[in-house]
């Protein structure tokens, strides 16, 4: 039997990769899209929170996700990295999501335009 060259990868389909991976790991997958579904709900459900619960729950949600010095297998990075999502363009994402929704969550406020 031959073996494949490093460079020379056999070719997959993508529907049999994701098959192949759905049958390994489902569960551990599952439970990390749950963990980050949850993080972006809190983030975006409270980020105007004016009660304490709400305040507390954005504030873990954004700690969780912009911390990018963690490393455990639990991290943002790691979830997303495990996932395969870009953990940095999601964070650039939900700072302009939070930017653009505290200008529209209080439109007797002016925002100075770049100059």
């Amino acid at each position: 039997m031959e073996r494949a060259r490093h460079d020379e990868a056999p070719f997959l389909h993508p529907l049999e990769f994701f098959a192949t991976r759905r049958a390994r790991g489902e569960g551990e997958r599952r439970l990390m899209v749950a963990l980050l579904e949850d993080a972006v709900g809190c983030y975006q459900r409270y980020a105007n929170a004016h009660n304490r619960r709400g305040r507390r729950l954005f504030r873990e949600a954004e700690r969780w996700i912009m911390d990018d010095h963690a490393r455990g297998p639990l991290s943002f990075r790691t979830v997303c990295e495990l996932l395969g999502l870009p953990a940095d363009h999601l964070r650039r994402g939900l700072r302009r999501w939070r930017a653009a929704h505290a200008a529209s969550s209080h439109p007797g406020q002016h925002t100075p335009a770049a100059a």
